[in-house]
């Protein structure tokens, strides 16, 4: 059985991937709470062109940086999945696509199933709403505290 399927899409600095993002990718996988499925990397240039490199498609010193999570990959985002992410990058942007399976879920979904329920509806807040709820939530925990 596998938990809810997520792909999210970041931006990040040219250079600093592998040195600052990858590791914390490899720890999450790690912990087990979620799955890291797949990796593509986007380029928009300054043109508008695209550059799509899969980790499959990587040199074999940056391929070795992700040894611990080629055991895992699945190369399950399609060309689709790409192009529809990379379609509102701005223009000289460095993206990743990563798809997760959310390994946390998958005893809940067990729990659904076994009562006859079922998940009918999954949304993630986008950062600008997430960032306000938490300032809420922190207004309402000072509040709780006086």
């Amino acid at each position: 059985m596998y938990g809810p399927l997520e792909y999210v899409l970041f931006r990040f600095d040219e250079d600093r991937f592998i040195d600052e993002i990858l590791p914390s990718l490899i720890g999450i996988n790690q912990i087990g709470c979620v799955r890291v499925l797949d990796i593509v990397f986007i380029t928009k240039d300054e043109g508008g062109n695209l550059e799509i490199v899969e980790i499959s498609d990587l040199s074999e010193e940056d391929e070795t940086a992700f040894d611990p999570l080629v055991n895992e990959y699945f190369g399950a985002l399609t060309d689709g999945d790409v192009q529809q992410s990379a379609e509102n990058l701005p223009v000289d942007t460095n993206a990743a696509l990563v798809l997760f399976e959310h390994r946390w879920a998958i005893g809940l979904q067990q729990a659904l199933n076994k009562a006859g329920g079922f998940l009918l509806d999954s949304a993630y807040i986008n950062p600008q709403t997430q960032s306000e709820v938490i300032l809420e939530i922190n207004q309402m925990e000072v509040e709780d505290v006086t």
